[in-house]
């Protein structure tokens, strides 16, 4: 678990709020936790976890200078996140995909999410520039 600094909570509050377009009352805003791991097999493959005050959860997927390599790899991604909201009981789950071209992406990012995630209007799909995140 990584201690969250007031200005990394400050940055990862605005990208919530303003990149991802949540509308989460401020008091969920105020506990925030994030942890990172990587893929085992794959170093340039990171993925964070971001506990928003126990009701939202946002797992980014970020795999560096390979766009299309996050085709493969979102489908478990999203398994690994749609288990780990019902296992802690996440009201909601943003799922985001940082890119180098998000506009050349999402529409095949979609395809793989509308295949992959379960039909529940409280699950989101995020494609977002990786210049976008809000980590060091």
């Amino acid at each position: 678990m990584e201690v969250v600094t007031n200005e990394q909570t400050s940055r990862l509050r605005t990208f919530i709020r303003s990149t991802l377009g949540c509308g989460c009352p401020d008091d969920v805003l105020e506990w925030i936790q994030c942890t990172h791991t990587e893929l085992a097999q794959e170093q340039d493959t990171r993925i964070a976890r971001i506990d928003v005050g126990g009701q939202l959860l946002v797992y980014v997927l970020e795999i560096e200078g390979h766009d299309r390599r996050a085709e493969e790899a979102l489908p478990a991604v999203i398994s690994a996140a749609i288990v780990d909201r019902a296992t802690s009981c996440f009201n909601r789950l943003r799922v985001v995909v940082a890119v180098d071209d998000p506009e050349e992406m999402k529409p095949r990012l979609e395809g793989v999410f509308s295949g992959s995630a379960p039909a529940d209007d409280k699950v989101h799909l995020h494609v977002v520039r990786t210049t976008d995140l809000p980590f060091d």
